[in-house]
């Protein structure tokens, strides 16, 4: 029998909310979310310093909800 890797899904997360997104448990970029795909693949995020980063599912981070 083959374990199955749940695969994971950003397309919960709402605009306008507080999210990190982490590698290696380490938070690597953290902000409100602007705009996502419908597919939830891609999310936009954008730091209280206004910079603004897209990020992919596939890049290999972990989206968390983060404390407002």
């Amino acid at each position: 029998m083959m374990n199955r890797v749940k695969a994971p899904r950003w397309d919960d997360v709402e605009i306008g909310e507080s999210v990190e997104l982490r590698r290696n448990g380490r938070t690597a970029f953290a902000g409100l979310v602007d705009a996502r795909t419908d597919d939830g693949d891609i999310v936009w995020v954008t730091a209280a310093a206004g910079v603004r980063r897209l990020f992919h599912i596939a890049d290999g981070f972990d989206l968390a909800g983060s404390p407002a």
